[in-house]
């Protein structure tokens, strides 16, 4: 049986890089930052809550805090959140050439845009679902909210996405 720190250490190696890929989202690509939260959101586990929760639920404690911490910063610092252009990187292939290079930055630009204008809410639980694989219920339970209200939040952010992308395609083909 493992001691508590090689637990604690096992799950900081498991979760570390994905809820700093999460907290990037949410910052708007500020890795320094996201780093930094991620780090603070483990200190607050091994400090408050460690001894006291079961090893399968840290994950979506961690995730919780986590986004509470990244909310605090933007009410510090009175910006909104972004996502960073590694996002659209992993979803599109590489340009081959100049022009190519040009249409995959505009098609980025346009889907950041797309998803900074959704409601807080919604791009979160999309960024859960599509980003870091959770299913309704663990993103209910990082969020702190229903199940049913994750389906509709994530169903209502799809929906938007299509609705503009289909708008912005038959105006400006991209």
């Amino acid at each position: 049986m493992a001691s508590e720190d090689e637990e604690f250490t096992m799950l900081f190696q498991d979760f570390y890089p994905s809820l700093c890929r999460f907290l990037e989202c949410l910052l708007g690509g500020r890795a320094p930052l996201a780093q930094d939260l991620a780090q603070e959101s483990f200190l607050q586990l091994h400090r408050t809550a460690w001894g006291t929760m079961p090893v399968d639920e840290a994950r979506f404690w961690l995730y919780r805090v986590a986004r509470n911490m990244a909310i605090n910063e933007f009410r510090k610092s009175h910006t909104r959140y972004r996502l960073f252009d590694r996002v659209i990187e992993a979803m599109s292939p590489r340009p081959r050439n100049p022009e190519q290079e040009y249409e995959t930055q505009e098609r980025k630009t346009l889907v950041l845009e797309m998803l900074q204008s959704l409601p807080a809410d919604q791009r979160t639980a999309l960024l859960l679902r599509e980003q870091e694989q959770l299913s309704y219920r663990e993103i209910g339970q990082v969020l702190n909210i229903s199940e049913s209200k994750v389906k509709v939040d994530i169903f209502r952010a799809r929906a938007s996405l299509r609705a503009r992308w289909t708008r912005i395609s038959h105006v400006n083909p991209v």
